[in-house]
């Protein structure tokens, strides 16, 4: 019996790190081990009789006060019950974050999932070089992974030059979070092959990638980076002179092209003209604002802003698409305020405060960076893959709790 435990133990240690891996590969491996992670701590507080200890700190009680509200606003929610269902499904992951912790406390292998995450997220970084060199031909490669899989990628995967898994969107954030990573790594153990995974990030990031959101984030990342990691002014030089040249060669183009597009959807947006990224991010925050002011106490209910754009494009006669009716405003903020009201929105500013807080190293203000940046500009746990890379990292540094080794 005794022998049987200890297997279980060694089996169970790796629950979180094979999630961690996986952030770039697959949704539903990352969320499978995320849930058997939470569902491990969960039983474990069951045997210890441990539950008041996951919610001592103001964080988590921020963490599963935000879910209580939304669970209570089914009472008066103006969403269909399917939409109601989807919405506290996809929300439930704030809950995961006090159990994730309480693992990482348990099993102490912070550091292993941080090795799985750099070895799953290194990968996906060659392949997508692979990719965008044409080295190999993909299109047989997504066509041999989906026979396995029994599943398909989208054509905007596909046909990205150096995507692979994951929307551009969660490519972007999450290489920019690993850049930063290995670059952290290589400082402190003078580690080059670390040094030559965050320049390649970097480079994948902002010259081969189209997000947006992640080239904020890659930016706010490097002016951290290059006054508090990098402390040798060779290396700081080395970086620059880097930039420099790949700013004025044939890379530099899709970031231009990007820039130009942003410029072309602002003119599309004075017009009213809402068919693009840009555009549609404006209508939903008008539509969050829209509601914010007819119910700004309570908002319309959990999963709600679904028919929240139905009824903004019903009341102001506005010419609208299918794409523009969404549950997902593409902004936590919104999302937020929409559903809870200025009930909800102080509590999840309530939730940053404490995250921001306790972010006192680098990678806990890395992570907060990370996490800020992406709720403003996409509804982060709503979005399945976003908001399970964001758990994991927030629980992992929380209070600053891992030490980064080489």
């Amino acid at each position: 019996m005794f022998n049987a435990m200890n297997d279980i133990e060694k089996i169970n240690i790796y629950f979180l790190p094979l999630a961690a891996f996986f952030v770039l590969i697959s949704t539903a491996v990352t969320n499978f081990f995320t849930i058997l992670t939470v569902l491990t701590a969960f039983i474990i507080c069951i045997k210890n009789n441990n539950f008041s200890s996951i919610y001592k700190e103001n964080f988590f009680k921020a963490c599963l006060f935000i879910y209580f509200l939304l669970v209570v606003s089914y009472t008066y929610s103006i969403a269909d019950p399917n939409e109601v269902t989807d919405a506290l499904k996809k929300y439930i992951k704030i809950v995961y974050i006090p159990f994730i912790y309480y693992y990482l406390k348990k099993y102490k292998n912070e550091q292993m999932v941080i090795n799985f995450f750099i070895y799953g997220s290194s990968l996906v970084l060659v392949l997508s070089y692979i990719k965008y060199f044409d080295l190999i031909k993909f299109e047989y490669f997504y066509e041999y992974i989906e026979f396995l899989s029994m599943s398909g990628f989208s054509e905007s995967i596909i046909n990205t030059k150096a995507i692979i898994f994951q929307n551009y969107i969660i490519h972007g954030v999450i290489l920019s979070f690993y850049s930063f990573t290995c670059l952290y790594l290589a400082s402190k153990n003078k580690n080059y092959v670390f040094y030559a995974l965050s320049a390649l990030a970097f480079v994948n990031v902002v010259f081969l990638n189209d997000s947006r959101t992640a080239y904020i984030i890659i930016t706010l990342l490097s002016l951290l980076s290059f006054y508090k990691v990098i402390t040798n002014n060779r290396i700081r030089l080395i970086f620059l002179l880097i930039i420099s040249i790949l700013l004025s060669s044939s890379f530099s183009e899709n970031l231009k092209n990007r820039i130009n597009i942003v410029s072309i959807n602002k003119a599309n947006v004075e017009i009213e003209n809402y068919h693009s990224s840009l555009g549609l991010r404006y209508i939903w925050s008008k539509v969050g604002m829209d509601v914010f002011t007819t119910d700004p106490i309570l908002g319309r209910g959990v999963g709600s802003f679904y028919n929240s754009t139905i009824i903004y494009f019903k009341k102001y006669n506005k010419n609208i698409s299918e794409k523009f009716i969404s549950n997902n405003p593409h902004s936590e903020f919104i999302s937020i305020s929409a559903q809870l009201g200025i009930l909800g929105l102080l509590s999840f500013i309530i939730f940053l405060y404490y995250l921001i807080t306790s972010s006192t190293s680098l990678m806990s203000i890395a992570v907060s960076l990370v996490f800020v940046v992406s709720a403003l500009f996409n509804s982060v746990f709503y979005d399945n893959m976003l908001g399970l890379f964001s758990i994991i990292i927030i629980s992992l540094f929380f209070k600053n709790k891992v030490k980064l080794q080489n």
